[in-house]
């Protein structure tokens, strides 16, 4: 399994979403993913291990550092950076 940097998550007007370089933005909408046309894209959920946020879009899959998704949340960090893994 290899790991590559393909996007951001970040803190933008209050809210929190998902730039995916070649796909776009997109918000969350409770596990949702929803994208600026305001159609639903793809869907987030726990790892298995609970040491990741795993992002599924367009066939493919991506994943986010938990305890850095829950310091963004919190408000400690503005972003962070988003892993598609292949």
């Amino acid at each position: 399994m290899t790991f590559r940097k393909a996007g951001r998550l970040a803190l933008s007007g209050g809210r929190l979403q998902v730039e995916i370089d070649d796909l776009g933005r997109f918000a969350f909408d409770n596990m949702a993913l929803v994208g600026e046309d305001g159609e639903r894209h793809g869907y987030a959920m726990t790892s298995t291990s609970g040491r990741a946020v795993n992002l599924h879009m367009a066939g493919r899959f991506y994943t986010v550092v938990r305890a850095q998704f829950l310091r963004m949340v919190a408000g400690e960090i503005t972003k962070t950076a988003v892993f598609e893994v292949a």
